[in-house]
């Protein structure tokens, strides 16, 4: 399962650049309220259960925390990075640890299940968000696991959707 994990982490990451792409080459969603809105909710989201799981939780001052969309472009490469240099040292033994979710109060899950969600939260804002682009304007295209795999799983690239 931990291939499968780190897959879906660098898919991850390509899509999230891909939607900042997107967002820096479209006028008014730079400025749009609901475009900052739900990407700071999918960055919170997401960063939440990737430092969670290196147990280094953030507060929940700063999951509610909103930044602007360049900082959010910052941050989520950021984050992505961690990401990519934490994955591949993680072991299969440490999947099965329990990763403590304050607002979970019948459960707590396991890394692998903190970990797969991180990403399957992240796909369905995706969704919400290439809609919401497409009202503002964007040329938008598919950002589905398996078109980046038709690719070749290519890398994320960032310094593109920070200059667009």
């Amino acid at each position: 399962m931990l291939p499968l994990i780190r897959d879906l982490h660098a898919y991850q990451a390509w899509a999230d650049a891909e939607i900042c792409r997107l967002i820096a080459a479209t006028p008014a969603a730079k400025d749009n309220e609901q475009v900052r809105k739900l990407l700071n909710h999918t960055y919170a989201v997401y960063r939440f259960f990737v430092l969670s799981v290196q147990g280094e939780a953030p507060t929940p001052e700063e999951m509610q925390q909103e930044i602007s969309i360049e900082e959010l472009h910052g941050g989520l490469q950021r984050i992505h990075r961690l990401a990519d240099s934490y994955l591949p040292k993680i072991r299969e033994s440490r999947m099965k640890d329990v990763v403590r979710v304050p607002w979970f109060k019948d459960f707590q899950p396991t890394c692998q299940e903190a970990l797969v969600q991180a990403v399957m939260h992240s796909q369905n804002h995706r969704g919400q968000m290439l809609t919401l682009l497409r009202t503002l304007g964007a040329e938008t295209k598919a950002l589905d696991y398996i078109v980046w795999v038709g690719k070749g799983r290519p890398t994320p690239e960032w310094e593109a959707a920070t200059t667009a």
